[in-house]
């Protein structure tokens, strides 16, 4: 019971810290249970029976989260941006530990560790911005399901390294049935099954957490690693709308085993060497070094913008809660020491606390700034009495489509190089720029225009938009009643996202154009 309740309250503490500072919660509750152990230390059997049990639930959660169909028509572009970054990473973590001094299964460890991102905190940020159903976070999503089901498929490949190759082709083999059987069940079984046992709260709760116990039973019987057979459980029913029934369900048991589980694992680690800690940051710097430009090449080859793509690859710079549950079980099967785990839990806590930091609007603007693509050259005196479009990602461009054959000028600014191109190519008049920048504004008649659109997320970046339009409208996309405000008060019409929805806010543009057009005048 002491035990219990050391983790109990270090994962309160944990929780709490990373709320009031705005950092994930798994490194911050992962070093608090580090801290708890030293103060009172936890017989290591109770902790392992902690580890195994939370492992089981945490790995159940993440599967529910991952819905193969919300990727959608990016599903070509995850696969192959999923593929390269993870055989990449997983590559180089492998030659790098070999390098530094690992054993061979302890380097294979080390790169499949690095290799994936952790999907509880992409998609809780991904909800937090509201972005998880946008070409970008569909895009994730696919690419997080991809880098899961490849650890789940390696894990009997480098726990069998010792074993020899028939071994391990056991090993695959096992496990790709069970992710066939998860394939059957999410396709044919859970959309059936949950909807009819919904109407009654405990059965749903009984039901799903009897699939869970189905494929953990499943697993042992045919030699698949928990860890494998959970995630495919939590998997099977992730479809919609079975996985919002089944969320429900199963949000709190999820936060509570998490929150222990973390503490527990914290309290299991030892500190690392001095020469630990160097591999660590090492193994951290090439993971946020390789990750962005990796995702955001191939994601630009497959249709996703510039900026999409930059936004994807700093999301995926981080180690994945996988990481520590491969650690955890080379650990549990003595294939490695507790100093390499220690390494690879370090690089998980450094990574995951950079994710808030470093995957913002501000950074991907300076990565796009550097970006190598070459933009169209625009050249000539400024246009009048044109329609200019200011910021054209996925809403700027269905725009176009709504303008073509409406406004006989259009004019696009942004600073996307990949948004530009396509849209130079498409025979616009495009500026590439940056749209806070006043002379960028000016160039492009913003204070001489029929009429400004901009669709900038932020709205301090319409500012400078604002203040050179003078008399001209400027409607500007807003997402909060204190967006709508600070428009209006400096000469903006606000357009509320959440109110018109997209489908709304452009039916009502192309009437309001329209009827300029017509009248010689915007709004006359």
């Amino acid at each position: 019971m002491t035990g219990m309740a050391v983790l109990l309250v270090a994962a309160s503490i944990g929780l709490w810290l990373a709320h009031a500072v705005r950092v994930p919660a798994i490194p911050v509750v992962l070093v608090v249970g580090m801290a708890s152990s030293a103060l009172v230390p936890i017989p290591g059997a109770f902790l392992e029976e902690v580890l195994i049990l939370g492992v089981t639930v945490v790995l159940f959660v993440a599967g529910i989260e991952l819905d193969p169909s919300r990727v959608g028509r990016y599903r070509r572009s995850a696969i192959r941006v999923g593929l390269l970054q993870f055989f990449t990473l997983g590559t180089v973590g492998l030659g790098v530990g070999i390098l530094v001094g690992f054993s061979l299964q302890a380097s294979a460890y080390v790169g499949l560790a690095i290799s994936a991102s952790s999907t509880v905190v992409v998609i809780r940020i991904l909800q937090q911005r509201f972005e998880l159903y946008t070409p970008m976070g569909r895009t994730v999503t696919g690419i997080l399901l991809m880098q899961d089901l490849l650890v789940v498929l390696l894990i009997p490949v480098v726990v069998g390294l010792s074993d020899g190759p028939a071994a391990t082709a056991e090993g695959v083999a096992r496990t790709l049935g069970m992710v066939a059987f998860a394939g059957a069940v999410l396709r044919w079984i859970t959309p059936r099954l949950i909807p009819y046992v919904a109407r009654d709260e405990e059965f749903l709760l009984l039901t799903v957490l009897g699939v869970l116990f189905l494929f953990v039973g499943l697993g042992h019987l045919v030699g698949v690693p928990l860890v494998s057979a959970a995630f495919l459980a939590g998997l099977a029913l992730s479809p919609f709308p079975v996985n919002v029934l089944v969320r429900g369900q199963v949000k709190s048991l999820g936060q509570f085993f998490s929150a222990i589980f973390f503490a527990a694992l914290g309290a299991s680690l030892t500190l690392p060497s001095a020469n630990g800690f160097l591999q660590a940051l090492l193994f951290s710097f090439i993971l946020v070094l390789l990750t962005p430009p990796i995702v955001a090449l191939v994601s630009e080859r497959n249709g996703l913008s510039a900026r999409a793509g930059i936004g994807a690859g700093l999301l995926l710079a981080q180690a994945s809660e996988f990481s520590l549950v491969v650690g955890l079980q080379a650990v549990l099967l003595g294939q490695f020491s507790d100093e390499v785990f220690s390494v690879i839990a370090l690089v998980t806590m450094i990574t995951m606390i950079l994710t808030p930091v470093l995957a913002t609007a501000r950074v991907a603007g300076v990565l796009i700034r550097i970006h190598p693509f070459n933009s169209p050259d625009v050249r000539g005196a400024a246009p009048e009495g044109h329609v200019l479009i200011v910021g054209c990602g996925s809403s700027g461009t269905r725009l176009l489509e709504f303008l073509v054959g409406v406004a006989s000028d259009i004019w696009v600014v942004d600073d996307d190089p990949v948004v530009v191109d396509r849209i130079g190519r498409a025979g616009f008049a495009v500026l590439r720029g940056d749209a806070t920048d006043v002379e960028v504004l000016d160039s492009a008649g913003a204070h001489q225009a029929r009429l400004v659109i901009s669709t900038l997320r932020h709205r301090r970046d319409s500012a400078a938009l604002l203040a050179i339009a003078g008399d001209v409208p400027v409607l500007v996309r807003t997402f909060d009643d204190g967006d709508d405000e600070w428009i209006e008060e400096r000469g903006g019409i606000a357009v509320s996202y959440s109110e018109a929805g997209t489908d709304g806010f452009l039916e009502w543009l192309l009437e309001e154009t329209s009827r300029g057009t017509g009248a010689g005048t915007v709004g006359a």
